[in-house]
């Protein structure tokens, strides 16, 4: 969160890397996927059936769904994630343990941050979309969304 521009990281290296290949800091604590989950524009780590906050010296444990299960074996992916009650944060949907049910956990944290609901964004809404039909990761924006970030942009809602 304290670092600008984008950042990667891989189950190979121990580091978190900028654009140009540079350390930014420790690796963390899992490589799936991410969610907004918290009050803060900066994306959680959401690896299994439990989402994180990442540390500079450790990760903080915000969620541990309880009874449920991911998918995928070693990718370990909720059966969805993403803004589909409307604040801009993210849910996250995982079949129960016995897979009779689905269940959809949402944060209890209150945001001051005032975003469009994500589902108005054409490339987020597509992004929730290959979810299921593609190759499962986490949706992204088609803007910025994070610490520093200016005011979000608008869509313009239509229909066909």
């Amino acid at each position: 969160a304290g670092n600008d521009g984008a950042e990667v990281w891989s189950a190979s290296d121990t580091s978190i890397r900028d654009e140009a290949g540079a350390t930014k800091g420790r690796e963390p604590s899992s490589v799936n996927f991410l969610s907004w989950w918290d009050a803060d524009p900066v994306r959680e780590l959401l690896d299994g059936t439990h989402i994180d906050k990442y540390g500079t010296s450790s990760d903080t444990r915000l969620l541990t769904g309880s009874g449920v299960h991911s998918n995928n074996s070693t990718k370990a992916t909720p059966s969805l994630s993403g803004d589909i009650l409307g604040d801009w944060r993210e849910e996250v949907i995982w079949p129960t343990s016995d897979n009779t049910a689905l269940r959809i956990y949402s944060t209890p944290y209150e945001t001051t941050t005032r975003i469009t609901t994500l589902l108005h964004d054409t490339m987020y809404r597509t992004g929730l979309a290959w979810q299921n039909t593609a190759y499962n990761q986490p949706p992204h924006p088609s803007y910025f969304l994070g610490n520093g970030m200016p005011t979000a942009p608008r869509p313009t809602v239509y229909t066909p």
